[in-house]
């Protein structure tokens, strides 16, 4: 007999399953982690849980366990983030934060702090009109730094002097960060003052305001999500291909 779980969780990808009229959900959990579940019927007209069955949703999964396969029997939808649909930019990159939660969400092991992120942050794009591009700029900092891949944007990672007053620096991807205008050496990415000023803003400000960072330069937002996508790359692997083709 199946075994019945509950459990909050938000649908990360849903593909088509050999079943007919099923969906194959990638779902993540902050107590089990990322799973696959199996929910049926949802294709046909005017079903049940049809939204249950889409990317962004978050739901109290109602899950039957069988030899470590899960079915979604029911679902309570939380939110839907429909809001995003309507958005291009902050679609594309909502599905990005989803991917980059799929490759750090681990099957089995709890990570309350990457959901909570993930949640937040994407309340943050639907409901408080902030620059998406910043969002998931903010996402990613905030994500390595949780994993213990983080970048260090404070200090000159060679004389350890403060960046705050700098008018530019350097990237570095295989180092702990930045470095000063005296320090630039190696292998670096060099940040004009409209790059540095707007990666600094983004990463200096809480997630709860980043609605309030207006303005922001659209070509230098372009180059930070860049740098931060490489971060990413260099530092955990992983290429984050749902937004390859939006830069």
């Amino acid at each position: 007999m199946a075994e019945i779980i509950k459990t909050t969780g938000i649908v990360l990808k849903s593909s088509k399953h050999t079943i007919e009229a099923a969906r194959l959900l990638d779902i993540f959990s902050p107590e089990m982690g990322k799973f696959s579940a199996v929910i049926r019927g949802v294709e046909k007209p005017k079903a049940k849980l049809a939204v249950a069955s889409q990317p962004f949703c978050l739901g109290e999964f109602m899950l039957a366990e069988k030899n470590g396969y899960y079915t979604v029997t029911d679902c309570y939808v939380v939110d839907s983030f429909f809001s995003l649909a309507y958005n291009l930019d902050a679609y594309v990159l909502g599905c990005s934060m989803l991917e980059i939660s799929g490759k750090l969400a681990q099957a089995g092991e709890s990570n309350v702090e990457l959901f909570t992120l993930l949640l937040n942050t994407l309340k943050v794009m639907a409901y408080e009109d902030a620059e998406p591009s910043a969002c998931l700029v903010k996402f990613i900092i905030e994500t390595l730094k949780l994993s213990g891949f983080g970048f260090d944007l404070k200090t000159c990672e060679k004389c350890g002097k403060p960046l705050k007053d700098e008018k530019r620096v350097g990237i570095v991807y295989t180092g702990s960060g930045a470095l000063c205008e005296n320090h630039k050496s190696g292998d670096f990415v060099n940040l004009n003052s409209d790059e540095w000023k707007t990666l600094s803003s983004i990463n200096d400000c809480p997630l709860s305001a980043l609605a309030t960072l207006k303005d922001l330069p659209r070509a230098s937002l372009n180059s930070c999500l860049g740098i931060c996508l490489k971060q990413f790359y260099y530092r955990t692997g992983e290429r984050i291909s749902s937004v390859e083709k939006y830069l």
